[in-house]
């Protein structure tokens, strides 16, 4: 029994100190809440299980962000989506944008049914007038980490060569920590 204990304790200690970490990159340069301010599609994502639960098997995905008044202040932050298909059920979520140490880097928390869900660290690492690249991560307990990377732009698609400059950057930057697979979002047939 106490062998157990012993052996126990030094596993669960062992793969604590090896236990994954979010990264905190830096925001994307010159990021402003007016630039990245309105609607974005999603035109692709890594995303670890956990942090797909609500986005399983949606379609049609934007996310729109309502800055507050005065600059690096936060604001609102929504999520609409259609389950399976561009006529399926809505799938939405909003929340908050909390501004943290830099412009670009804020605490998410979304409301699920009206219900809070956990704090996210998120981190706007890509900005143009026509892109974005949004980053965030959550750490649980035994060291279990989830993350997402969505790939957005203004407009339902991108050009390929836009798609491989962002995809290059994540990969530059290891941001996608579990190299998971891409995930291209689908937005056929959601706006006609």
């Amino acid at each position: 029994d106490l062998v157990f204990k012993i052996i126990f304790t030094a596993t669960l200690g062992a793969s604590l100190s090896n236990a994954m970490q979010c990264m905190h990159p830096a925001p994307a340069p010159g990021y402003k809440d007016e630039l990245y301010a309105g609607r974005w599609y999603e035109v692709g994502k890594y995303q670890t299980a956990g942090g797909a639960i609500f986005q399983a098997g949606t379609v049609c995905t934007i996310a729109t962000y309502n800055p507050y008044q005065d600059q690096n202040t936060g604001g609102d932050i929504g999520y609409s989506s259609r389950k399976n298909s561009p006529t399926g059920n809505y799938v939405n979520a909003t929340g908050i944008l909390e501004p943290m140490d830099e412009p670009g880097h804020f605490t998410q928390t979304l409301e699920f049914f009206g219900i809070p869900g956990p704090s996210v660290d998120y981190n706007v690492v890509w900005l143009d007038e026509d892109s974005a690249i949004e980053f965030d991560c959550s750490e649980h307990i035994f060291g279990f980490l989830d993350y997402c990377v969505h790939f957005m732009s203004r407009t339902p698609t991108i050009a390929p060569e836009k798609l491989e400059a962002m995809k290059e950057f994540i990969a530059e930057s290891g941001l996608n920590m579990q190299n998971l697979e891409y995930m291209p979002g689908d937005q056929n047939m959601c706006w006609e």
